[in-house]
């Protein structure tokens, strides 16, 4: 199950392991490449880097003391 996956892989990416980060941003690569779409072709990849940190930056902060919830996580993710 997905959300269990992504409950483990976060929890131990806020112990310092960096493959289950880079597992974590393989994971939202899809929406990752979606979003950097919406620029212009010059600046796909500095928004696909960009929006990989704040995925990396939402993991981090992530509270693990909460009901481990899919949908709470990717709205606490502002692609904005």
């Amino acid at each position: 199950m997905i959300e269990t996956d992504l409950f483990l892989l976060v929890l131990r990416a806020k112990s310092g392991d960096k493959e289950a980060l880079s597992s974590i941003i393989t994971m939202f690569h899809p929406i990752i490449k979606k979003n950097s779409q919406r620029a212009g072709p010059n600046e796909q990849s500095d928004l696909q880097q960009h929006l990989s940190e704040m995925i990396i930056r939402a993991v981090l902060r992530y509270d693990m003391n909460t009901i481990p919830d899919y949908s709470a996580f990717i709205e606490s993710i502002n692609f904005e």
